[in-house]
């Protein structure tokens, strides 16, 4: 009864610490009742605890911490330091540059990496992240922070005096200098491991044109190759971004530009591979996209009422779709809808559901199909190219969440996707998926098969 009437904090907890010593019933029940009175305790947090502890400490601070440290039990400040590793980045204060690259890169990449693990392939990824629109003191240096790193160059972000600070509002109020919209992150992640570095942190008034991307990207290679990483880390490969209008130029003009030269490692391997795109950008980087954003906008193209259209002419959309997935015994009218009309259109999990759902269908229909009394002529042609597009997608998707499969499997998946897509492409344009799309996975497909080329030279 007690129980029922009492919020006991961490009871699962204190349960489980009691059966590990071997406790018995009673003495469980003597443990609940101190812990219902507040007397009691348990120690011993699990990784479910501190990623709450961590949460809340980054959103509300220390004294929200400490509030519900003392009320629901969950790790301190000091217990979360001592359990935790905590990364202090040094954030982009002015325009952006060199010295603020090769700290991140020192203190975060190179000083807690271990001196004994091999050389990785590196991939540096970047996008941008939500950022409260607001000017913040960075007490460690005395400076001014928020202020956008395109335009801060016009004010001095040091606080001497209080004309100092007086000035920065001036300029902000005449809009020559901007509160950061948003924050550009730029990460480094090294191939068959799962920690990605930050080392570029800055505020962004998304006014930024190509040039000004292009000149980004080459900033953070060449600082990384400039530092000891490339040989206590691993060599630069590729450059990853979400589909960008002005990172997709930057990334364009820096890394497809020129030919993989005969003299390369990679080209005995990949000369053999007819249709392959070989041109790379210096050091044989090559560009890479976002496979999330990738299917993302591969489901945001089905949704839409203009479609996909396939070798047999049919136009696959919504409409169609919410007719045949419904034959589907788990998905009832209701689960059909919210895969087609999601709520978000950005939710990843629910465009991988949909992508699921049209191969389940292929797959269920295929016995039906292959019996030409068994439907009218129309469905007949929409099963057709509901089919083609199944194997499309089971190609784009299956390398990145089947486990299961082997290497070779996943680049059997990739290598199809290319050429059906080429296939569709050449004979519908954009009736297929628009250019950029097209690009976009062409490209993403490309950098895999590079990557492994590389991984072959750098391990064989």
């Amino acid at each position: 009864m007690a129980i029922s009437e009492n919020d006991i904090p961490r009871i699962h907890q204190v349960i489980n610490i009691a059966l590990r010593n071997g406790a018995s019933i009673k003495e469980v029940v003597n443990k609940l009742e101190d812990a219902l009175e507040g007397v009691y305790r348990p120690r011993g947090y699990g990784a479910d605890d501190f990623d709450i502890a961590t949460l809340v400490f980054r959103l509300g601070g220390r004294q929200l911490l400490f509030a519900l440290n003392q009320k629901l039990n969950i790790p301190s400040l000091r217990t979360l330091r001592a359990n935790s590793t905590f990364t202090s980045l040094m954030p982009t204060i002015g325009p952006i540059r060199n010295e603020q690259y090769d700290q991140n890169i020192q203190t975060i990449v190179l000083d807690t990496r271990l001196d004994s693990l091999p050389l990785r392939g590196v991939s540096f990824m970047i996008d941008e992240i939500a950022l409260k629109e607001m000017a913040v003191h960075f007490r460690k240096f005395n400076k001014v922070g928020g202020l956008c790193w395109k335009h801060s160059h016009v004010v001095d972000p040091v606080l001497r005096t209080y004309d100092s600070a007086v000035s920065i509002a001036q300029k902000l109020h005449e809009g020559h200098v901007h509160l950061g919209k948003e924050l550009t992150v730029i990460g480094v992640s090294c191939f068959s491991e799962d920690e990605i570095y930050p080392i570029l942190a800055a505020p962004t008034c998304k006014t930024e044109d190509a040039s000004d991307m292009e000149r980004i990207l080459a900033q953070t290679v060449e600082r990384w190759n400039s530092s000891d990483a490339v040989t206590s880390v691993g060599p630069a490969w590729s450059f990853a971004t979400d589909g960008d209008a002005t990172r997709h130029a930057a990334g364009h003009k820096l890394f497809v530009k020129t030919p993989l030269a005969p003299d390369s490692p990679l080209y005995g391997t990949l000369i053999n591979m007819p249709g392959l795109n070989l041109f790379t950008g210096a050091g044989e980087m090559t560009l890479d996209f976002d496979f999330k954003h990738i299917f993302k906008r591969i489901c945001t193209l089905i949704r839409s009422p203009a479609g996909i259209v396939l070798n047999n002419g049919r136009v696959i959309n919504s409409m169609m779709l919410a007719r045949y997935l419904a034959w589907l015994p788990a998905y009832e009218e209701a689960a059909v809808t919210k895969l087609l009309y999601p709520d978000d259109p950005q939710d990843v999990p629910r465009a991988v559901e949909l992508m699921l759902a049209i191969i389940e269908f292929s797959n269920s229909q295929l016995h039906i199909s292959n019996d030409s009394f068994s439907m009218d002529i129309d469905t007949r042609a929409d099963v057709a190219s509901i089919n083609l597009l199944s194997k499309l997608l089971e190609s784009i998707l299956m390398p990145f969440i089947r486990v299961d499969l082997s290497l070779s499997q996943q680049f059997e998946h990739l290598s199809r996707y290319s050429h059906l897509a080429f296939s569709f492409f050449h004979a519908h344009r954009r009736s297929f998926m628009s250019y950029q799309l097209y690009y976009d996975t062409q490209t993403m497909t490309k950098n895999a098969i590079f990557c492994l080329a590389k991984q072959q030279s750098l391990d064989p």
